[in-house]
């Protein structure tokens, strides 16, 4: 089985007004290690979310793993 971090936990929350069959997908997303939270209107928005975070996290990890190399 994959180990699933849990740095890459996230809680997403779809409203009423959520209804796939019409591509509509809206809430709240929030990344439970930093509290960062997001109100989303549409699938674009939840993965940009994602992308941020994750992307910020790649970062921070090879910034570490210069400074433990330094």
């Amino acid at each position: 089985m994959t180990h699933l971090p849990t740095k890459r936990t996230f809680l997403v929350r779809l409203s009423d007004e959520a209804d796939p069959e019409k591509g509509r997908y809206c809430g709240r997303v929030e990344h439970l290690q930093s509290g960062q939270t997001m109100r989303f209107q549409s699938e674009g928005k939840l993965k940009d979310f994602f992308s941020t975070i994750l992307l910020e996290q790649i970062r921070h990890e090879q910034s570490e793993q210069i400074d433990i190399e330094t």
